[in-house]
């Protein structure tokens, strides 16, 4: 072997072993950097990011308001120091308080029923055959198109008020505890027949659980069309309520009062939402619902 050959295969093996050495040296920034995009990453698949955003609008709001782009939009911060003023006055927090009294009567009575129905519609075939056809057409047909024929029957009392929200929140129950009954697979089923369970047994103790993942999503649509709901029927036939309060609002061109009163009821649904996602979390833990 000559003496250049030989002196090019050191030239090469000290030129390899300076990059694996300069590699081994950026390893720790390499690890961070990938760590670092990983954490963002992560952080665009949380609940922060969407708060992160909402606040950034609500800055851009403020700012906006600030400079008077349109001088009839209050500024967040205004409609959050009026909300405060009229929920101290009693006035706002009653009309919601009345409003949230007429939801619960009419949830409480469309609950049991939609659960019920919807549940046999999926697990009873005759019961399915009878009401599918009714089911079908009464529910394409929006609520606020009843309001009138509700006015007509039973005045603008607070009887016609819960059959809105009972009609409201039916259907959605209806619809998903019937999906939640068809949603029984063939594991359990077999496991139900290789414990000899009654038909009863096997609607309470396997079919049952595990369509109570639909039930809840309903009670959640359920509540939050109804609290829509009792805006509009406020608006087109109230005189309390928290429609009617919107609606005053609106008539005296009191924006601020207007918004507080809509901020409210948005703080009021995703209370609500949270509430219900908290349920179904506790459930899932205790193993009371099954997919």
């Amino acid at each position: 072997m000559s003496v250049s050959t030989i002196e090019r295969d050191e030239v090469h093996f000290s030129s390899k072993r300076t990059g694996q050495d300069a590699t081994a040296g950026n390893e720790p920034q390499l690890a961070s950097a990938r760590s670092g995009k990983s954490a963002v990453r992560k952080f665009f698949h949380t609940r922060a990011f969407g708060w992160t955003v909402l606040l950034l609008l609500l800055v851009a709001w403020q700012l906006s308001a600030l400079v008077k782009l349109n001088p009839t939009v209050s500024s967040p911060l205004l409609i959050g120091q009026t909300l405060v003023e009229e929920l101290s006055g009693r006035g706002l927090l009653w009309a919601l308080l009345d409003t949230m009294r007429l939801l619960a009567i009419g949830f409480a009575i469309a609950a049991p029923i939609g659960v019920v129905l919807g549940f046999l519609m999926g697990r009873v075939r005759v019961v399915w055959a009878l009401l599918e056809p009714l089911v079908e057409i009464a529910r394409a047909k929006p609520t606020t198109a009843i309001i009138p024929v509700l006015i007509l029957f039973f005045g603008i009392g607070d009887t016609m008020k819960i059959l809105v929200f009972l009609l409201s929140a039916i259907f959605p129950l209806l619809m998903t505890s019937y999906a939640g009954a068809r949603s029984l697979s063939q594991t359990l089923k077999e496991t139900a027949q290789t414990f000899r369970l009654s038909w009863w047994e096997t609607q309470w103790e396997v079919a049952l659980p595990a369509a109570l993942p639909f039930i809840l999503v309903g009670m959640r649509q359920a509540l939050g069309t109804s609290l829509m709901m009792s805006v509009v029927v406020g608006m087109v036939a109230g005189n309390d309520g928290i429609g009617f309060y919107i609606l005053e609002a609106q008539q005296a061109f009191n924006i601020r009062k207007l918004l507080a009163a809509t901020v409210l009821v948005a703080i009021v649904g995703y209370l609500i939402n949270a509430i219900f996602l908290a349920l179904e979390k506790r459930f899932a833990r205790t193993g009371l619902m099954q997919s």
